[in-house]
This record gives structure tokens, sequence and C-alpha cells, in this order.
């Protein structure tokens, strides 16, 4: 199962603000875009939504920018689909005379349990850490 461009865009932009988290440094999207490769439109398309949903703040002007709203340890990518995709449209239930539909609806259920349970477990701060734990090379 694979999510949307947006989001994997939307989580980039956050960890570019993540990273800077603390240092009052706010970050332009055309700057976010330029690193990225995201087109800066669609990138500004995506930040309102995050702004929307309470996960960014906005400031006009030339010291302008984006920064995060809360600490990137509280910020899950769980928080981020759910700010950029809609809600997540379950299936029908099968009716209770088809087992066969039953018991894929079953396997469905778990797997979108899993992917939630996955996604609520990581937060943006972890991610961060991981990407800089990620580029210490020791070298003898």
């Amino acid at each position: 199962m694979q999510l949307p461009v947006k989001v994997h865009y939307a989580t980039l932009a956050l960890l570019a603000m993540a990273k800077v988290h603390g240092s009052g440094q706010r970050i332009g999207a055309k700057a976010i875009a330029e690193q990225h490769g995201i087109p800066t439109q669609f990138l500004i398309q995506i930040l309102q939504q995050l702004r929307a949903a309470g996960l960014i703040h906005g400031v006009r002007g030339a010291q302008g920018g984006f920064c995060l709203a809360r600490s990137p340890a509280s910020i899950t990518l769980l928080d981020v689909v759910e700010a950029i995709c809609p809600a997540d449209n379950q299936p029908a239930a099968p009716s209770a005379s088809d087992p066969l539909a039953a018991a894929a609806q079953e396997v469905w259920c778990e797997l979108a349990a899993q992917q939630r349970a996955l996604l609520e477990s990581r937060t943006l701060a972890q991610l961060v850490e991981r990407s800089q734990s990620a580029g210490q090379m020791f070298y003898i």
C-alpha cells in the first residue's frame, strides 16, 4: 500500500521545519521546494492543509516563513496523513451471509490497524534523529 506523494512532500516539509525547531527560524516554501524538488505551488497547497490542521504556523513578509506549531516529538506521521488525506472510507461491512467477504474484510481491517499503529508510533523528532545518525560516518 502506498500513500499519496502529497503525504511524502508534507513529511519532507515538516522535517525541514523540525530540524530548526526551537531556534526561532522560519523556512520559506520556496526554500523547501527547491531543496526537495517539489513544485512550489503544489507545496503551498500542502502547507495550507498543514496550517489548517494546526501542525504549522505561517508568517508573511520579509521575515516570514513556516514553523511547527508543536514540538516535533508531539507530531506523528499519523497526524501528517490525517492532515493531508481525507478520512479513510472503510468498505461497507459484508453481510453475515457472505463468509468469503467477511474473511477478506477481516484482513483489510487488520492491515489498516497495523498501518495506523505504525504511523502513530513515529514522530518527526524520531525521523530527524534517524536522519542525523544516518549521516554520521566514522572513518578509522
